[in-house]
């Protein structure tokens, strides 16, 4: 028979695994929605694409130059590639209470999403959270049987 010192381990546990769950999903949600936002942009030189940057307990006031230098869309997946690494290793660092943000600063973004680029339709961000959305649904905290 149990006694109530362990059912309150077990409780203190399984709280626990609940906390680390939901912040394994939050780290995954994230890096998700930092991936479809990233590729969605439209590349000329390669500096909007960059500046996708991930911050923890507060959204990012950077503006940074472009990863990789180019015209003309020739640096859009070296841009891409580092601006998702820089998303993964800061939400690596996430504790279970902050807030993930995932911020553009440069200038022009709003334009680009208003479609002011041929490469990408208005609304690229909000089809990019919808997509991300889509595809983490399917996330479980626990596996079956626990």
């Amino acid at each position: 028979m149990a006694t109530l010192g362990v059912f309150a381990r077990r409780i203190r546990e399984r709280g626990r695994q609940v906390e680390e769950g939901v912040n394994e999903i939050v780290k995954k949600t994230a890096i998700v929605a930092d991936r479809e936002v990233v590729l969605s942009t439209p590349v000329d030189t390669g500096r909007a694409r960059s500046n996708w940057l991930l911050s923890l307990g507060g959204p990012s006031t950077s503006e940074i130059e472009a990863y990789a230098q180019g015209k003309g869309g020739s640096s859009g997946t070296a841009n891409a590639n580092a601006a998702m690494a820089q998303a993964q290793a800061a939400v690596q660092a996430r504790r279970p209470e902050q807030d993930v943000y995932i911020s553009n600063n440069v200038p022009y973004i709003g334009r680009l999403n208003d479609g002011w680029s041929a490469q990408a339709p208005a609304g690229f961000v909000q089809a990019a959270v919808q997509r991300a959305a889509a595809a983490i649904r399917n996330m479980r905290v626990f596996r079956r049987g626990d």
